[in-house]
């Protein structure tokens, strides 16, 4: 009776152990979680072109990003954003990870859409600024936009 008894507490022992382990990890963060946490933090530009021409007025600008907790989008915070600037909202706003991509494109408040590629030290954003439908807007910032930014 004494083996029986050990026998079938090491088989319970073991079929608990089984189910006490599970490959859903509930925890792990999405990809727009991840990328989120690379992007966060002060990027000061490296450079900026216009089609392909440098823009020197963007040598003293910092963005810095915030992932909100939703996961979903970030705020951002421009310091020393020149007068002409392709930003839409001249001191910061909210940037939106691509639903089907987050990994490689963000959407930006007014929609434009954002490619992006980052690493620990380097942020890249490229797009297109075409002109709103309103007037009034200042002229010369239309075309392929390119941002780089080192980590500060």
């Amino acid at each position: 009776m004494t083996n029986f008894i050990r026998i079938f507490i090491l088989l319970l022992a073991a079929a608990l152990t089984q189910t006490g382990c599970s490959d859903d990890d509930s925890s792990a963060q999405t990809a727009a979680e991840e990328q989120a946490e690379k992007l966060t933090g002060r990027w000061k530009v490296a450079t900026v072109t216009l089609d392909g021409a440098t823009q020197d007025a963007y040598a003293e600008t910092v963005f810095t990003l915030s992932s909100l907790t939703s996961g979903t989008n970030m705020s951002y915070i421009i310091e020393e954003n020149p007068g002409q600037s392709p930003w839409s909202v001249s001191s910061g706003g909210r940037l939106f990870f691509d639903a089907q991509d987050p990994t490689k494109y963000l959407t930006r408040e007014d929609d434009v859409r954002i490619s992006y590629e980052v690493t620990e030290t380097t942020l890249i954003f490229e797009f297109t600024y075409a002109e709103p439908s309103t007037t009034g807007r200042i002229t010369g910032i239309v075309g392929e936009w390119k941002f780089v930014f080192t980590k500060q």
